[in-house]
């Protein structure tokens, strides 16, 4: 046993030495086959990304430069549909909107992977720790229109880190930009800016050279003075006449423990790192590690104080998330006006699913044997791990340690991935039913669109549709011009105009009220019957009844026709004119077309 052992450690030992980094070019081929072979038939996370966030590029791109958006709720200020990623925006100019998205996953895919891979490998000297830490983290099920928000974490780490140790100063400037004009502000910007400025504070109290930090701080600060410009416009000279719907934004509690509790097992919105695993194993070798921290030599050491701030500050910002969300913060935030109502600062919780991968890889190379120069046959250990035993000497051991405490979080990786989702997909791609998902040709319909849209024969300009039971995003993406729509930040005019319509329908169902008026970002026809939803399925077949919608007012806003996701059974008693049923094979939505008379 100690001879197979001591075989593995020397098999070990020389894949370490390797660069592994090419490993990822492998997996990607294995990830995107799927979607490769499905074409427009492939699979993607739709809420918050298929359904709204890609009107912020396809339609800021149809009107770049502009100052308004035409098709979208009578006309949108552009600020209304920012891009997350400006840099991508090229992309939506020079490709149709699905090649676009996908050159897009491809880059997120490579940043991840490379940024996670290079970063474990300078903190960790370890190639194995470095790519298995990268391929969990590049297969997450991320969200391609957030850009580098989450996923360029672990890239703008490196870059700072390389700048703190004077190397390769170029590279990490230009990472550190590469994040900036690939990410937003206020979705992660401001956390790394804030741990920034912590970084450059805790090098002048030990009086270490800040200079390379700083200028990565104000490029980092450039990149999001020219990508988020109107925003800073608004923070500091206002909006003028402007009123965003924003000001009616009343947000709600939660119980401090158990949000706490639920941000640390599981993360929350929009990205989900699965640790909740990882943090029982975490505390334990932390605490190990302490009985030998004292006869660890320097790098080690310094590992393991890096792992336990790591730890501490992933701990604080559940607590962190958990004091936003705690029912006195929130009576204060709504109390407030302007920028500090609605700005959600407890988004630090989207640094988690880097944070805690990289949290263990730190953890376990502090059991790593400390390599010598050049070695590639022996480690060289501190006087703790002479008192150890063979066992904490051996990478084998090390590996299924790691592999063991990892291998909950892969497993549910792999579960929720997009590449399992496609191969799912692509294998029961001729029955749509089994799988359930919704695919991007599905979701945008264009053969449905096309339908409809010689069905009316008329120029889209001319004319404006709204939505019922399905999301406007499916129209818009198509050309046509819109009464509803979803954007964070339109005319508090036009959302009390909006209501008008649905005033009647709100009025019947109290909680859909609250909905629309204590968020209102989503302006959408909301009713008694099907309440919010906005994705009824042509397998749905709803049917409408005594819908109370204020035809006349929805006339106001341009309108000229709905398209329904189910059938409005009294559609002519109640002023409307049905034109038909419009569906096809692959299409996810069944559309009735009704006329305002």
């Amino acid at each position: 046993m100690k001879n197979l052992i001591k075989t593995l450690d020397r098999c070990l030992r020389w894949i370490d030495h390797k660069p592994l980094w090419l490993f990822g070019f492998l997996l990607f081929a294995v990830a995107f086959a799927p979607i490769a072979m499905l074409g427009e038939g492939c699979v993607f996370t739709w809420h918050d990304q298929l359904d709204e966030s890609m009107m912020n590029y396809v339609l800021t791109a149809r009107h770049l430069g502009q100052s308004e958006i035409p098709e979208m709720m009578g006309g949108i200020r552009a600020s209304g549909i920012t891009p997350s990623a400006i840099l991508f925006l090229p992309l939506f100019l020079l490709l149709s909107p699905f090649k676009a998205f996908l050159t897009a996953y491809v880059f997120i895919f490579f940043c991840a992977f490379l940024g996670t891979y290079f970063l474990v490998k300078e903190l960790t000297e370890s190639n194995l720790l470095a790519v298995a830490t990268a391929s969990c983290f590049a297969m997450l099920p991320y969200y391609v229109i957030y850009g580098l928000s989450q996923m360029g974490i672990p890239m703008v780490i490196l870059g700072f880190l390389y700048l703190c140790r004077k190397k390769r100063i170029l590279p990490a400037l230009g990472m550190i930009a590469l994040f900036g004009f690939c990410s937003h502000l206020v979705l992660t910007g401001y956390c790394v800016l804030g741990f920034a400025v912590l970084l450059i504070l805790y090098r002048l109290i030990r009086k270490e050279e800040i200079k390379h930090c700083l200028i990565g701080f104000f490029v980092l600060l450039g990149t999001y003075v020219i990508s988020c410009f109107r925003l800073f416009q608004e923070i500091l000279f206002g909006t003028g006449d402007f009123v965003s719907h924003r000001v009616e934004t009343v947000s709600g509690s939660q119980p401090f423990f158990e949000t706490v509790w639920s941000v640390l097992k599981e993360g929350s919105q929009h990205m989900y790192g699965y640790q909740g695993t990882l943090i029982l194993p975490m505390i334990l070798l932390l605490a190990v590690g302490a009985f030998f921290l004292r006869g660890w030599e320097k790098e080690r050491r310094t590992r393991y104080w890096i792992a336990l701030g790591g730890f501490v500050v992933l701990i604080g910002i559940a607590v962190f998330f958990g004091i936003c969300k705690s029912e006195p913060v929130v009576q204060w935030k709504n109390g407030q006006a302007g920028f500090l109502r609605y700005f959600q600062m407890e988004r630090f919780y989207w640094l988690y699913p880097a944070g805690w991968l990289l949290e263990l890889a730190v953890i376990i190379s502090c059991w790593w044997p400390v390599r010598k120069e050049d070695d590639e046959e022996k480690a060289s250990y501190g006087k703790a791990d002479a008192g150890q035993g063979k066992l904490w000497q051996s990478e084998t051991i090390l590996c299924v340690i790691f592999a063991g405490i990892l291998l909950p979080v892969v497993i549910k990786i792999a579960a929720n991935s997009f590449f399992y989702q496609n191969v799912n997909q692509y294998n029961n791609r001729t029955r749509p039913e089994i799988t359930g998902y919704i695919t991007w040709e599905g979701y945008y319909s264009e053969d449905v669109m096309k339908q409809i849209d010689e069905k009316i024969g008329k120029d889209k300009k001319t004319y404006r549709v709204a939505h019922l039971g399905m999301n406007p995003g499916v129209s818009l993406m198509h050309g046509f011009y819109t009464v509803d729509g979803y954007s964070n930040n339109y005319s508090l005019e036009y959302k009390h105009k909006f209501r008008k319509v649905i005033a009647k329908e709100l009025e019947k169902v109290p909680a859909t009220a609250s909905y629309f008026d204590d968020w209102g970002s989503r302006c959408y026809l909301f009713n008694s019957q099907s309440g919010t939803a906005y994705m009824l399925s042509k397998r749905d077949q709803v049917k409408y009844q005594g819908l109370e919608f204020d035809l006349d007012a929805l006339k106001d806003l341009g309108c000229e026709y709905i398209f329904s996701a189910g059938e409005i059974r009294d559609a002519e008693q109640t002023g409307l004119k049905p034109l038909g049923y419009y569906e096809s094979d692959t299409s996810y939505w069944g559309i009735w077309l009704y006329e305002l008379n």
